[in-house]
């Protein structure tokens, strides 16, 4: 089977060796549990969205991830973080929008009420709207980090920042950045690293991490390299 990527540049991909559907990948296989070395743990809780994860480092390049949802656990996520982006993606959504326009309800009419007096019955609405876009805004916002796949926008997993502890947050995603040069120390060069990386994503679709879907663009990107 071959990909034709351009008109002088067709990629064999019985030649690179692509893994079957058994997902082997010799040399590359998740370690089983019994050889985890753990190199360092990470709990997040979350009130507001009422999980709890746990992320777990181990044996230099891997990642598990453990998450309770409402009391209800999750399955496991397990991933080679050779085939993480080394650059995370920080997303910053403090919701400004919504603050100008409660700010603009509360203000506003008040201002006008000073100016022209009348009855402060009619205030109550846009008091009470400006109040509970306040809330909206102070529940809605967000700070995190995403983790994508290597060569691809598809989001593996998310760090939150929205944490009063900060320094642990940004050691934590230092040291999954470090696992992750780490990994990647170790890949073949060039095309070399294509039917690893495929083979990766599709056990992570068969695990249900990512969607089949998902594998499919990821999969299409790495043929085009």
């Amino acid at each position: 089977m071959s990909l034709a990527v351009e008109h002088t540049d067709n990629i064999n991909l019985d030649s690179l060796n692509l893994p079957s559907f058994d997902l082997q990948r010799q040399g590359w296989e998740i370690p089983p549990r019994e050889q985890w070395r753990v190199d360092g743990k990470f709990r997040q809780t979350l009130l507001r969205k009422k999980t709890s994860t746990l992320f777990q480092r181990f044996n230099g390049h891997y990642l598990a991830i453990n998450t309770h949802r409402r009391k209800k656990e999750l399955p496991q996520q397990v991933l080679d973080l050779t085939f993480v982006d080394p650059q995370p993606r920080e997303v910053k959504n403090y919701r400004y929008g919504l603050w100008f326009a409660a700010i603009c309800l509360l203000t506003i009419p008040a201002a006008i009420h000073s100016l022209v007096p009348s009855s402060p019955a009619w205030l109550l609405a846009p008091i009470l709207t400006g109040l509970l876009l306040m809330v909206g805004a102070w529940r809605w916002r967000n700070h995190y980090f995403e983790f994508r796949a290597l060569n691809s926008n598809v989001v593996l997993f998310r760090v939150d920042a929205m944490t009063n502890e900060e320094a642990r947050v940004i050691a934590f995603v230092d040291a999954v950045c470090k696992g992750i040069n780490r990994g990647q120390s170790q890949l073949p060069e060039g095309k070399g690293r294509i039917p690893l990386a495929v083979a990766e994503m599709r056990r992570l679709a068969k695990e249900g991490v990512i969607s089949d879907d998902d594998y499919e663009t990821i999969k299409q990107n790495w043929f085009r390299l």
